[in-house]
């Protein structure tokens, strides 16, 4: 009799789930009492709904617990969480100290949004590395088996100096976790664009180099070297980080050649990537090329971040799937800008498909040419600078994400050679 009570206050207090709860619990007193019976499907929807709030609830716990579980390993190493996010900010200029001569002003590394032991990572970082500036901890979404490197991304964590000896401070801005961002200035937003920029021209040198090695079996001895005319043009030219970083980048190569690991900052490593926290280029994947035929994509990736996302124009089942490497890079493949292969062209390995561009836009995201990849000019042209002779690529099905995805500012090779070729007519399948 208690439950059908209870039940009638619940359903007169407008709460009908709780209600049948009861009445169903109260079984032969409700149906003598409403002459019907229990409405069981009304109660197995709430019982579900029940449990999805259960499940809710454990997630949001198991979630607490990874955080104060990174919080003790965090404060066993000398870590300490800084006041919460409005109510203490950042110390002032006067507070920090400035950086030793020959120091960034600040360092920075990229983390999947969301994942506290990401966070982990990046501060255990911070102590290997053991320079005494400030880090900033930029935030990449995932889609599916994707991180996207998307221009303007936000500061998910901030590591720096405490206070006392031997201290130091994480503040963590994670929206995934927190109701809270991180202030932060144009300058500051400025300096994390310009460190994108540079990990990018990093990956392409990398890959240049590798690719060097791996046909001419030894390592390149300038940047000349990668930057000539073609049919020897492993890169389209150079940037100012490539010739910045050149000499680091060929010792990295030739250790890691020989299985040589590179000594930590803090032991008296050399940092190859300067504003990089830990000292390496961030993206240390070699690039490569993946085109979608379902979605009519093509993406520019560092294993598992992805840098582009295009759309291009393809051919349908004259597309097709496999492995091949960008061997032919050429200016004006028609011998004009506005040639039915646009102004850049890249053959697919010895057949006659290439990534090209178009005097069709219109055909981008349709399946009008004779198997080969049709690009807009802006898009084929920034590929054609961020992708080296020699890199791999995988045409496949149903592997990339929807959404397009393109730099802030794009990737602009300077210091080009002459990339034409008068002594070739091609013949790709546009």
């Amino acid at each position: 009799m208690a439950w059908y009570l209870l039940g009638k206050e619940y359903e007169a207090d407008g709460q009908p789930g709780k209600a049948n709860y009861c009445f169903n619990r109260a079984q032969e007193v409700y149906e003598a009492y409403e002459h019907i019976q229990v409405p069981e499907d009304i109660l197995a929807e709430y019982e579900h709904k029940l449990r999805e709030a259960a499940d809710r609830r454990a997630k949001r716990a198991a979630k607490r617990r990874n955080w104060l579980l990174l919080a003790v390993l965090l404060l066993l190493a000398g870590f300490r969480y800084a006041e919460a996010p409005g109510i203490g900010g950042p110390r002032s200029a006067a507070e920090q100290a400035p950086p030793a001569s020959g120091l960034p002003p600040e360092l920075f590394t990229a983390a999947e949004a969301g994942r506290p032991d990401a966070v982990g990572a990046a501060a255990a970082g911070y102590l290997q590395d053991g320079r005494a500036v400030p880090a900033s901890v930029l935030g990449m979404k995932r889609d599916g088996k994707w991180l996207l490197w998307q221009k303007d991304l936000p500061v998910i964590a901030k590591i720096e100096p405490g206070l006392k000896r031997g201290e130091t401070l994480l503040r963590s801005y994670d929206r995934k976790t927190c109701d809270c961002e991180a202030d932060t200035s144009s300058q500051e937003r400025k300096a994390a664009q310009a460190w994108m920029n540079e990990q990018e021209s990093l990956a392409v040198l990398a890959s240049a180099i590798r690719t060097y090695r791996e046909t001419r079996g030894g390592l390149p001895q300038s940047l000349d070297d990668l930057n000539r005319t073609f049919p020897n043009n492993v890169l389209s030219g150079s940037t100012p980080t490539m010739k910045r970083s050149f000499s680091a980048m060929t010792t990295l190569a030739k250790r890691q050649a020989y299985g040589q690991a590179s000594k930590p900052l803090a032991e008296g490593g050399r940092a190859v990537a300067v504003s990089t926290l830990g000292g390496k280029p961030y993206l240390e994947q070699p690039l490569e090329i993946i085109v979608d035929r379902s979605r009519h994509r093509l993406a520019l990736v560092s294993g598992n971040v992805l840098l582009r996302n295009y759309e291009v124009g393809l051919g349908g089942s004259k597309t097709p799937t496999g492995t091949y490497a960008i061997s032919d890079k050429v200016v004006n493949p028609n011998g004009k800008p506005n040639g039915e292969f646009g102004s850049r062209g890249m053959q697919l390995s010895d057949t006659d498909y290439a990534i090209h561009g178009t005097n069709e836009p219109d055909s981008i995201g349709g399946d009008e040419s004779h198997g080969c990849v049709r690009m807009n000019k802006d898009d084929v042209e920034e590929l054609f600078d961020m992708a080296p002779a020699g890199t791999k690529v995988t045409l496949t099905d149903n592997v990339l994400p929807e959404k397009t995805l393109t730099a802030k500012q794009p990737f602009k090779s300077q210091d080009r050679q002459d990339q034409t070729n008068d002594k070739k007519v091609y013949h790709w399948l546009n």
